[in-house]
């Protein structure tokens, strides 16, 4: 029997080798148009292709943001990013490896490529500089404020990730097979549009009620596309050389509730066990704290077995690595209606790798915990689901 030794240097010869042959591909493989009514989800299912190896997926959705005349739609922090409210992707093998919201997705592609997923560098005046580079196409940017009768399309891509990276095939599915597919469901936030409501989670915040603003989403069509190795490099018997470590384990990104959070004291979330987490990132919904942007939270901490502190941050120490890593501050806001930020746990460089000997926690420390405020939890880990092993 090989040793952990042999296996790993084996996988990593192996994806050596596909990455030198393979040939990259990114293809358009399904498409459609949808309709969206206030209040009620659109979800629609995609399956995907039948080919290849695959890397990642790319939603592009299309459409047109309008309201009532003389009424305003006000893009809220996150955008865009919350028209969907819910991205699930089930592989082949019927697991479940991402349940997660828009917003989050669109966060971790932008740590994971340390900038701003989709933004394009801008001259100091903030327009294109003499030379035509710029914001040139329209796409990934905000609507801005929408006044009624003044509709204003847009379009917004997300990334559904498969792999840990293009160097790091690790949760690579092979999908060349026809008994089973791998599926992607999308869903249309039903409250992409608020008013008097915390827009935490929503797309727009409306300046007057809904039933008068009468906001809408019209010509909506989306794309999506799948990124994968196609032309394996074969073995002997002509099947596919297939890296057995890195399509053993699947690459989740869930979105957690860990329960109500209580002021001035820590508040713990157990990490399930065996799982190898790469990144948490804290959606803090404090609703109504009007303060200063952090100012209600006193520290956030990795903690092993309730004693030994493997991480400890306070928000600004929090803000000043996030800076480092990706050049701009995760989302952060306050007013007397809204007010929220996320903070994110980097373990990119060492995975915290939880097991079943003693408990991982995540310690979220809040000094004040308005009515209606909400703790998420965005992860991202790495999972050994065994699909060539065992």
């Amino acid at each position: 029997m090989a040793t952990a030794r042999q296996a790993y240097e084996n996988n990593m010869a192996i994806r050596q080798n596909i990455l030198a042959q393979a040939v990259p591909v990114i293809q358009n493989v399904r498409s459609g148009s949808l309709t969206y009514t206030y209040g009620q989800p659109t979800t629609w299912t995609v399956l995907a292709s039948n080919v290849g190896l695959i890397r990642r997926f790319y939603l592009v959705l299309s459409g047109t943001v309008n309201a009532a005349s003389t009424y305003t739609a006000t893009p809220t922090a996150f955008g865009l990013a919350n028209l969907l409210s819910n991205v699930t992707f089930i592989d082949q093998n019927n697991r479940q490896r991402i349940n997660t919201t828009g917003a989050h997705l669109h966060f971790e592609a932008t740590v994971k490529r340390k900038r701003i997923f989709g933004a394009a560098q801008v001259a100091s005046t903030g327009t294109s500089d003499p030379t035509g580079f710029g914001i040139n196409f329209p796409v990934m940017k905000t609507t801005g404020v929408v006044t009624g009768t003044t509709s204003k399309n847009f379009t917004w891509i997300w990334e559904i990730p498969v792999v840990v990276d293009n160097r790091d095939l690790t949760g690579a599915v092979y999908a060349n097979q026809t008994t089973s597919n791998n599926q992607l469901q999308f869903t249309l936030n039903p409250n992409a549009f608020v008013y008097s409501a915390d827009g935490y989670n929503a797309a727009y915040k409306m300046n007057a009620a809904l039933a008068t603003s009468l906001p809408t989403l019209t010509n909506l069509t989306w794309t999506l596309y799948q990124d994968f190795l196609d032309q394996l490099p074969v073995d002997p018997t002509g099947f596919a050389q297939l890296p057995p470590l890195d399509i053993a384990y699947a690459q989740c990104l869930q979105y957690i509730n860990p329960g109500p959070q209580v002021a001035a004291q820590d508040n713990l979330y157990a990490l399930p066990p065996f799982n190898l987490y790469q990144g948490i990132m804290a959606f803090w919904d404090n609703y109504t704290y009007n303060t200063t942007i952090g100012g209600d939270v006193d520290t956030i901490k990795v903690q092993i077995s309730n004693t030994y502190i493997l991480k400890q941050y306070d928000p600004l120490m929090l803000a000043v690595r996030t800076r480092n890593h990706v050049g701009a501050d995760l989302p952060g806001f306050i007013s007397s209606s809204d007010s929220g930020a996320v903070y994110y746990l980097d373990f990119h460089d060492k995975p915290l790798s939880v097991n079943q000997l003693s408990s991982t926690n995540i310690v979220f420390h809040p000094n004040t915990v308005n009515s209606g405020a909400s703790l998420m939890y965005g992860q991202k880990y790495l999972w050994f689901a065994n699909q060539a092993l065992g």
